[in-house]
């Protein structure tokens, strides 16, 4: 059937099909670049943190053995260059517009949330838009969904993470266990890892970076204070999962 279709509505409906994913895939940085022309800016920066407290961190942890277990560095450093994306993206301000997903046809339950979840602003501090008034409730309910959000990003990154991490402990004891014996490394229990990260996520995390949107407007020793507590959270939070997901024996 396809030959018998002219090559060039073939070919019209590839490139409108491809026009489609690209204009999916970039709407949401489009939306929050609108709202903030920092946003990528700010995005850099946070990124820029979490590598470098992520690495800082681990070096800390592991000192001599950080080389022999460099997997497991990676496999953390991508964990938190997901968060912090996530951290950064989630409570970002954006300014939506119509689009090809709204033609969609989906369950009334998930209209349902994605109304509630357009009802609230996307951070505590977010300036009323056209036709928007938003009270305190719909702040304070803005920080409790962002919280929920950033503890499932914690949740399911730390599990994948730890998972990860096990596997190649496995292969490691598997491929040499002279060396797995050497380190004396013990694997702590991937929910546990979980639930602690989640809620760390849920509330530090969420409530700095809500803050972070207040102040990031503002020059001058406010910012320059607040960036240096934004490095040392993360640096906790780093150390916080590292500590539980690997136990070292004294």
């Amino acid at each position: 059937m396809l030959p018998s279709i002219p090559i060039d509505v073939r070919e019209g409906n590839v490139v409108g099909t491809h026009l489609t994913i690209a204009h999916l895939s970039v709407q949401g940085f489009r939306e929050r670049l609108l709202a903030d022309p920092k946003f990528l800016h700010r995005l850099a920066i946070e990124e820029a943190i979490s590598i470098t407290t992520t690495l800082l961190a681990q070096y800390e942890r592991r000192k001599e053995n950080f080389f022999e277990e460099l997997d497991y560095v990676i496999t953390d450093t991508v964990r938190g260059i997901v968060v912090d994306f996530f951290t950064v993206w989630l409570p970002a301000p954006t300014l939506s517009f119509l689009s090809y997903a709204d033609d969609t046809a989906v369950p009334d339950s998930v209209d349902a949330l994605k109304g509630l979840l357009k009802s609230i602003p996307d951070n505590a501090f977010q300036k009323n838009l056209v036709g928007k008034d938003w009270n305190i409730s719909h702040r304070v309910a803005s920080v409790i969904v962002g919280g929920v959000k950033l503890s499932t990003v914690g949740f399911i990154s730390s599990i994948g993470t730890v998972a990860a991490s096990n596997l190649l402990y496995a292969i490691r004891k598997l491929i040499n266990p002279a060396l797995v014996t050497d380190q004396r490394t013990k694997r702590s229990p991937i929910l546990k890892t979980a639930a602690i990260y989640g809620c760390f996520l849920g509330t530090s995390a969420n409530l700095r970076y809500q803050v972070e949107l207040l102040v990031a407007v503002k020059n001058g020793p406010v910012n320059f204070i607040f960036c240096i507590a934004n490095y040392l959270t993360n640096l906790f939070g780093h150390r916080l999962f590292i500590v539980s997901s690997t136990i070292r024996p004294g």
